[in-house]
């Protein structure tokens, strides 16, 4: 059995938020469950952990498992960690021992071929790792922490494990771009598995890739399903493909401290696929674009959200949606509407702020707005972000603007499963707005709204289109 005393040992509990559970009860030696987690501390490195007699045996590896057969990699071994530390991902304050920011970079289940004092033999099963490790302490090494880890060129499986497990982790060819899928049984919505969210967004990427072009996405992922753990995710990773087109842009405020991330910025078919076995389903976009030269430009688009509070909900969204198209139109503005997919509605218009244009224009413009229909309406409409303002009335925030938030991209899944099937977020005609008195005629599954482009196209197109000056 693993122990804990030197976990708790270095640890505030009063300070750090990292779990502090006590040995569990399971003491399997032929493998269980394994996480990766990139680890920006002093210096980033990747924390692997396999769980062991009740906790997580842990190697800190700075330079990550490596993707080959090749020269080993060190592997410093740490202490056990509680079986909790599975889903952590947070920020460890500065100060702490391993103060800094920690996501889950991949998770899964592991197989024990050797355990031993000085060496440890597995295979990974995960969705960015799958592979034979070695993990072993050299002869003569001074630090009996340091270890070093190496991937071995056979995979130990017979043919016949090998093609089984092949049928659920493929290489297919997509746009030209060769990709290894894995884990698509795997259940991200109850009833729905990884492979029907590849498959929706392969089949809505010619709609939905244009309102992604040059905007450096912020990713949810959801490794283990909607009801498991979820993490927010701006960096595009050390193992992203070198295809991918990235954009390192600043990101002042952090909560992590970081001045900048590499984000990813989803322009062709093969990206969305990669995302999607990533086990990403919601993308969130910004609302200014990045040039050719990755530079970033004005913003470009006008968003509100409208978020009901207690008491309200999606009819009520749709009053005021229409309000506010009222509005955009006086003012020369063309308004798209889409549902959130999870409880409120938004609305996009295309401006044109011009290359010396205020990037805090689009703010200013919505936060009069929305302080204009909360003047009118009291009673219905709020400007105020504070929750006890928000029973009974509609939020109109108008903060979605400030150019370092992002709103959900029109046609994303969201992280809500409603009528047995995921909900997305998406483009409604006025029509539907004006005139829908059920709020479940709005709430939309995958397949939906494949039949509904089918029918109508781009509902959303109006927001791709030249954009107006603000008045």
């Amino acid at each position: 059995m693993g122990e804990l005393g030197t976990y708790r040992a270095k640890r505030d509990p009063g300070r750090t938020p990292e779990p502090f559970g006590e040995v569990g009860g399971s003491d399997t030696d032929a493998g269980g469950r394994f996480v990766v987690q990139e680890h920006h501390a002093r210096r980033l490195h990747y924390d692997v952990r396999l769980e062991r007699g009740g906790v997580l045996v842990c190697w800190a590896v700075p330079k990550g498992l490596p993707e080959r057969p090749g020269t080993p990699r060190l592997a410093v071994h740490t202490e056990d960690h509680p079986l909790e530390y599975l889903d952590f991902h947070g920020d460890i304050p500065q100060g702490e021992y391993g103060g800094g920011s920690m996501t889950v970079w991949d998770s899964g289940t592991y197989e024990t071929e050797k355990w031993s004092d000085d060496e440890v033999a597995v295979t990974l099963r995960g969705e960015r790792v799958d592979g034979r490790f070695v993990f072993f302490r050299p002869a003569r090494n001074e630090d009996p922490k340091d270890w070093l880890v190496t991937r071995r060129v056979d995979d130990g499986t017979t043919p016949t494990e090998r093609s089984a497990r092949d049928v659920q982790s493929p290489r297919v060819s997509v746009g030209g771009r060769t990709l290894k899928l894995s884990n698509l049984d795997k259940e991200l919505y109850p009833g729905t598995p990884k492979n029907a969210v590849v498959d929706y967004y392969a089949r809505v990427a010619d709609t939905l890739l244009p309102h992604l072009a040059g905007r450096p996405l912020t990713l949810r992922r959801f490794p283990d399903g909607i009801d498991g753990e979820s993490f927010y995710e701006k960096n595009a990773g050390r193992n992203a493909p070198s295809w991918l087109r990235t954009v390192v842009v600043p990101t002042p405020g952090s909560s992590r401290g970081s001045s900048s991330a590499s984000f990813v910025v989803v322009e062709e078919l093969a990206a969305l696929v990669y995302l999607a076995n990533l086990a990403v389903l919601e993308l969130h976009v910004p609302q200014w674009r990045v040039d050719a030269e990755d530079h970033p430009l004005p913003p470009d688009e006008l968003v509100v959200d409208l978020d009901p509070g207690p008491g309200t909900g999606l009819l009520e969204c749709a009053a005021v949606a229409c309000r506010i198209r009222d509005r955009f139109d006086a003012d020369g503005l063309v308004a798209s509407v889409k549902t959130s997919g999870s409880k409120g509605m938004q609305m996009t218009a295309p401006v044109a702020l011009g290359p010396d244009g205020d990037p805090a224009a689009t703010s200013a413009y919505a936060k009069r707005l929305a302080e204009a229909l909360a003047r009118e309406t009291p009673d219905a409409v709020t400007a105020v972000m504070a929750k006890d303002r928000r029973p009974g009335k509609v939020f109109v925030d108008w903060s979605q603007n400030n150019t370092a938030k992002t709103t959900v991209a029109p046609y994303s899944l969201r992280a809500r499963s409603a009528h047995g099937a995921p909900t997305v977020s998406t483009p409604l005609t006025w029509a539907e707005v004006e005139t829908c008195t059920d709020p479940d005629e709005l709430v939309f599954s995958p397949e939906e709204v494949l039949a509904r482009i089918a029918e109508h196209g781009d509902l959303y197109a109006a927001a791709l289109q030249e954009g107006a000056p603000l008045p």
